[in-house]
């Protein structure tokens, strides 16, 4: 099947965006038996185990995905070491890989085997080219993109006006086979800076105005480098400072991957002047002793230097307003209501100090001082210092919690500065209507949108979730706002977005629209806004809270009419992506053969358990603390090494303040029925005699899987359901309400992974009553590509009657609470996870 052109690579359960916000995306080395001196010791011993466990490593440390390659002089069976490999990574690391190797042979048997989209290493047109033309078909088949080397006839490129002119050459030769733009991830290549050699002197620079010149040419395209390439044959320490900071720059020139070992990479904030100044010297070429400048430095220090994090404390001696400014950006909550009171008293005698006119002393009597006073202290200290968080958050230095926890003391010092703000005049910066749409029950993204936007001096009105349109639109009456935005998780929700827009055209409205939401991207926010004309307020895509608040930032500013005149001239410009056409056609059946159904003493039984049967210890031995670490409390990258043992402790905290508080009330149903396959259906009994039907979509990749082939004619069928009830989401919305960001952040966090792990208890719960083993039993959840369409889980309400344990579904299929989540269980031992 030819996949869409997305700017996204794909395991067999997660998409990752290619252009990452803050860039770049992080392709982790150590899978490399050609680099990586573990990996090949892994690879020559036949450690399967051992392998995987470093690819674990990266995806801890911050790695999106992983190169892989198993090449070694030693071996001569790379293509079955490769087959074996990529089927274990798929099925336990959730990370999508790059297949490296020089063996087209090999990269395509990989990709066969690969349930994802992939990307391939590499492709160029060195010598006849012949690389390029053994795997631009399988591009165009597998719909996958490639690290494009610039490396033409002539070898490789070293000026920059050669790496465009082979980026260019490739782009054209791949145009014969339908390659475009996006299949191509330009490695412009980089050269060690170490030689000392005239040759590569300028190495540095080129490669940087390389990257710049490919994305100006090919904006569609993608860029990466090999980073350790700039520094080898340099001391160890020495390496990861050049690194860094080359990194840092290509970065600026428009990097959008990069292919390191994430655990070595070094903020650029960490890194002392010093050392900036003489890596960027030896970057940059900037006097001829730059090399050995570089170098003496670091064998003078003997390899031990390291980066220590700098100290956090407040100096006394400070202005009253860079106190305020330092805590907020540092996180330090207690005593910002004192530094705000003084930061006011000493702007009211520095700023509205008496004048002298004329031989006395005049005070503008008609202002109030304290509020201007007040206002300053807004503007030049606490409205600056959520600025530079949001900038750290947005080059990768702070993770969210962080962000929430420098929210929280700008909340405490706006509520201690309004105190002395002259109501009638109002301080607000704009106002914003907000809500997810209408059928969407998750709101932790919106509810961090309205954090910070009222941290930066917004007024929000936020009207939950699951808000009708008729709401949104009396709202935006009533206070006259400046904005709306809208927030959506699911694809289905999203259309809510495009049928606002589509009222406010037709009804004349005047409003600007913020979207964002993890179902929407770029061109369906373009696509939304120019259909039936150009919705001329604007509609704004907003990745993260960020975005949207310098969209909003613009918005009220006196730049608003050019901003949106230049947002209205590129959707003009704009055109729908037109995506390769792909052959309706009725795939084969999957060849599955059923199986003897299993012995059940609990048929059409309903089981369920509640509070007092469901023992959370036991299912926390279920939870995937790297889910909870990194995906659900967002700690990735080095801060997510630095902080380890500080979230393990953090997460032990939350557990016993969970059952301290009996902050979730666990509830479970499940049970067995009798099933047939019928007509390519599912067909499942009711005790009350109904049948009712699943219709499950057949895969087009080569195996052709379908759920329904995995049962006989008369077969048995398991549905499953779990929540950890009602009071997280309430306790979540009053934490929010208190100003407790971080703690509702990370209470959502632990209960959304808790359900997972109630949902794995049950489910082993099930095979055991079952007798089916560990091995059996796979569970799918509705809304992931074999099950995608959430509707069914009327099916399945209709079975298990979820409802009478406190589970209920919105007009769209979805379920309330959020913290929930429902699956059928399939007992066919040849089942596996696929993709559509």
């Amino acid at each position: 099947m030819m996949l869409l052109k997305t700017p996204r690579v794909s395991s067999a359960l997660k998409a990752v965006d290619l252009l990452q916000n803050p860039a770049p995306l992080i392709i982790g080395e150590r899978l490399n038996a050609q680099g990586s001196k573990k990996a090949k010791e892994c690879v020559l011993n036949d450690n399967f185990e051992e392998l995987v466990k470093l690819a674990r490593d990266q995806v801890e440390d911050g790695a999106h995905c992983l190169d892989v390659c198993v090449a070694t002089t030693e071996r001569s069976d790379e293509l079955e070491f490769m087959k074996k490999l990529v089927k274990l990574l798929s099925l336990e690391i959730d990370a999508p890989l790059v297949i490296d190797s020089t063996e087209p042979k090999v990269i395509a048997a990989a990709l066969e085997q690969i349930p994802g989209k992939p990307i391939i290493n590499s492709i160029n047109l060195e010598g006849d080219g012949s690389r390029f033309h053994l795997l631009a078909p399988l591009m165009v088949k597998y719909g996958v993109p490639a690290v494009a080397m610039c490396i033409g006839p002539k070898g490789m490129a070293k000026t920059p006006q050669e790496k465009l002119e082979t980026a260019e050459l490739l782009v054209e030769t791949g145009k014969k086979y339908g390659l475009t733009e996006e299949h191509f991830i330009f490695d412009v290549l980089t050269f060690t800076l170490a030689t000392g050699e005239a040759e590569f002197l300028d190495a540095g620079k080129n490669t940087l105005e390389g990257i710049r010149l490919v994305k100006e040419k090919f904006p569609n395209s993608f860029t990466t480098l090999g980073l350790s390439n700039v520094s080898f044959g340099l001391a160890p320490h020495a390496r990861k400072i050049l690194n860094a900071i080359f990194l840092y720059h290509a970065v600026k020139y428009g990097l959008d991957t990069v292919i390191i070992n994430p655990k070595d990479v070094i903020p650029y904030t960490e890194i002392g002047d010093k050392e900036k100044k003489l890596a960027e010297d030896l970057i940059f070429n900037k006097h001829p002793n730059s090399l050995a400048d570089f170098i003496t430095y670091f064998e003078n220090s003997k390899g031990t230097a390291q980066t220590s994090a700098k100290k956090v404390d407040v100096d006394p001696t400070w202005p009253a307003g860079k106190r305020a400014n330092f805590r907020i950006v540092n996180r330090l909550r207690d005593g910002i209501e004192n530094d705000v009171v003084n930061a006011i008293a000493e702007k009211i005698t520095t700023k509205f100090n008496l004048v002298q006119k004329d031989g006395r002393f005049e005070i503008d009597a008609t202002k109030d001082m304290t509020h201007q006073a007040a206002i300053l202290t807004l503007n030049e200290d606490l409205l600056p210092a959520m600025k530079e968080v949001g900038d750290k958050f947005g080059s990768g230095e702070l993770i969210l919690p962080f962000v929430l926890k420098s929210a929280e003391c700008m909340k405490a010092s706006v509520a201690e500065l309004e105190k002395y703000l002259l109501k009638e005049e109002g301080s607000s910066k704009g106002r914003l209507v907000l809500g997810t749409v209408y059928g969407d029950v998750h709101d932790i993204g919106k509810n961090l949108v309205k954090t910070i936007f009222e941290n930066n001096g917004y007024t929000v009105y936020d009207l939950g979730k699951q808000v009708p349109m008729q709401k949104f639109i009396e709202k935006i009456e009533e206070v006259h706002a400046d904005a709306i935005g809208l927030s959506a998780l699911l694809v289905s929700t999203s259309k809510q977005m495009q049928y606002f827009v589509e009222h406010a055209r037709k009804t004349d409205m005047k409003i600007p629209v913020l979207c964002g939401g993890a179902a929407i991207n770029t061109n369906y926010i373009n696509r939304v806004a120019k259909e039936g004309g150009i919705y001329t307020p604007g509609v704004f895509y907003c990745k993260t809270m960020f975005d949207g608040l310098k969209m909003m930032d613009k918005l009220v500013s006196p730049e608003k009419q050019q901003f949106v005149q230049e947002w209205k001239e590129k959707i003009e410009k704009w055109k729908e992506p037109v995506f390769e056409k792909v052959e309706v056609q009725e795939f084969a059946h999957s060849g599955i053969v059923p199986v003897t159904p299993p012995v059940c003493t609990k048929l059409n039984d309903v089981i369920r358990l509640g509070p007092k049967d469901i023992d959370l210890d036991e299912v926390w031995k279920y939870l995937n603390k790297k889910s909870l670490f990194v995906l659900s409390w967002g700690v990735r990258g080095q801060s997510a090494k630095d902080s380890e043992q500080e979230h393990e402790v953090l997460f032990q905290e939350w557990k016993q303040r969970i059952l301290d508080e009996k902050l979730f009330e666990p509830s479970i149903v499940y049970g067995y029925f009798a099933c047939h396959n019928e007509d390519g259906k599912l067909i499942v009994d009711h005790p009350n005699g109904e049948k009712l039907s699943f219709d499950f979509p057949r895969s087009s990749k080569s195996k052709h899987l379908c759920l329904t082939d995995y049962f006989g004619k008369n077969d048995l069928v398991a549905f499953q359901a779990v929540t950890v009830g009602t009071k997280v989401s309430d306790l979540i919305d009053k934490w929010n309400k208190e100003d407790r960001y971080t703690d509702a952040y990370y209470l959502h966090g632990i209960a959304v992974e808790t359900a997972e792990a109630m949902a794995e208890w049950i489910n082993n719960k099930i095979r055991t009553e079952l007798g089916i083993g560990e091995k059996r039993g796979l569970r799918y959840s509705w809304g992931y590509p074999s099950c995608p369409d959430v509707s069914q889980h009327r099916i399945v309400w209709k079975l298990l009657e979820p409802q009478k344990s406190g589970m209920t579904l919105t007009e769209a299929g979805q379920i309330i609470p959020e913290q929930s989540t429902a699956a059928i269980v399939v007992h066919h031992p040849e089942a596996e996870y696929f993709t559509l």
